[in-house]
């Protein structure tokens, strides 16, 4: 898996990052159909054991290995003013950049 952040993402998340962990996160939509979730990146201040190291263009983030699976293999983060977005070629996976204590 290639992970590419934008200047523009590393600018806004060196502040957030310091001391935290990105993960990205895939929950289930409303339906609870597997194949009805979204994308988002989370700030964490622990990384569960169960969740794997991705690396990219910037720091590691984590995720779960079952999360993979919903990911395409080149991804890019970038910031714009409506929040973080987590892209492909082919499609926008998620807005927003939550914190989990």
């Amino acid at each position: 898996m290639n992970i590419h952040f934008t200047e523009e993402a590393i600018h806004n998340l060196l502040e957030k990052s310091y001391s935290n962990y990105i993960c990205i996160i895939y929950e289930v939509g409303g339906c609870g159909s597997p194949l009805d979730g979204t994308i988002h990146l989370q700030l964490t201040k622990t990384i569960p054991s169960s969740y794997v190291n991705i690396s990219t263009n910037w720091i590691p983030i984590y995720t779960e290995r079952s999360t993979l699976m919903f990911l395409e293999d080149k991804l890019t983060i970038d910031f714009q003013p409506s929040g973080y977005l987590v892209k492909s070629n082919n499609q926008i996976y998620g807005y927003s950049l939550s914190n989990r204590k």
